[in-house]
């Protein structure tokens, strides 16, 4: 049940756009714990911070009070609110804060500060979605707004692809949809070109499949995608859930990209078909995280991914 979520916060009105999600994913009483980790400074230079006066967002007592203002100006009093602070490597003290902290969710931006910031920020999200022990959800900034607002989830978009693995993301996104009250797409993408494209083991190209053969083939593939689809889509309604299904055609994150709509969430685990581990970086979670309108819900297979 989610019920506690983490949300890294920088210093920033673009680190705080996730704040909404954190407002619009849980229930009534559910805990918000606002999370910010300052550097630690280097031996020689702690001489002269007693001395100097530090940036404002360089000191802990100054990090908890702007949570505490953050708070304020939230004015949520349907959930209870923690401001937490930190010092160390961001990445490392988010993961901690995660994996020790009964917490069910990691909720933040994939990007932060400045163009140096943002690429900084930008790998600690992809560094702890790759780590976390919990879901993380990741919310690409609008360009549009630099202040939070609210969070408009409508649909709920989980890819499947037939694998135990990929379905992983299915306990959450029903949990999401009972409690908001909002359908679920399972959608499950076929790249027949990458599919059907004869290589041999060397992966020289052969000789191209007979037509007959190619449609048969496309057929059996889009009937078996139909039949597990529309099976896991009469699960979720058994358990309440208005679910839909939809096989989709192209390479996986194309089509899931362009089926996505405004208000849609999309919820998947980062890895999926075969067992292998994969780092984020070029696989369809990843590409989905950068470029995709749709904030998206990385879910682990098992427990410390």
């Amino acid at each position: 049940m989610i019920s506690t979520v983490l949300v890294p916060l920088d210093g920033t009105t673009v680190a705080e756009q996730a704040i909404p999600y954190a407002q619009a994913l849980l229930p009534d009483g559910g805990r918000v714990i606002l999370f910010r980790v300052v550097p630690e400074p280097e031996p020689p230079l702690i001489e002269l911070l007693w001395t100097l006066e530090s940036p404002e967002n360089a000191t802990s007592e100054a990090a908890r009070a702007a949570l505490e203002t953050t708070i304020a100006r939230a004015h949520d009093a349907r959930l209870r609110w923690e401001a937490r602070v930190a010092q160390g490597h961001p990445a490392e003290q988010i993961l901690q804060a995660a994996g020790h902290g009964g917490v069910d969710m990691v909720i933040m931006m994939t990007a932060g500060r400045g163009a140096i910031g943002r690429a900084v920020f930008g790998s600690v999200a992809d560094r702890v979605s790759r780590a976390s022990p919990v879901p993380v959800l990741l919310v690409r900034p609008r360009p549009e707004s630099a202040t939070a607002t609210a969070a408009e989830i409508r649909r709920l978009v989980v890819p499947l692809d037939g694998s135990q693995l990929a379905e992983a993301a299915l306990p959450p996104a029903t949990e999401i949809a009972r409690r908001r009250g909002i359908p679920v797409s399972l959608v499950q993408a076929i790249d027949l070109t990458a599919l059907l494209t004869p290589v041999s083991a060397g992966g020289v190209l052969t000789v191209p499949l007979a037509p007959e053969v190619y449609e048969q083939t496309v057929a059996t593939v889009e009937r078996g995608a139909r039949e597990y689809l529309a099976a896991v889509a009469a699960g979720l309604q058994a358990e309440g859930v208005d679910a839909s299904w939809t096989v989709l055609e192209g390479s996986p994150f194309f089509a899931i990209a362009d089926a996505t709509q405004p208000g849609d969430l999309i919820v998947m685990t980062s890895h999926g078909r075969g067992g292998v581990r994969r780092w984020l970086l070029g696989s369809v979670a990843e590409k989905l995280v950068r470029e995709a309108d749709a904030p998206v819900l990385l879910v682990g297979s098992s427990p410390g991914r």
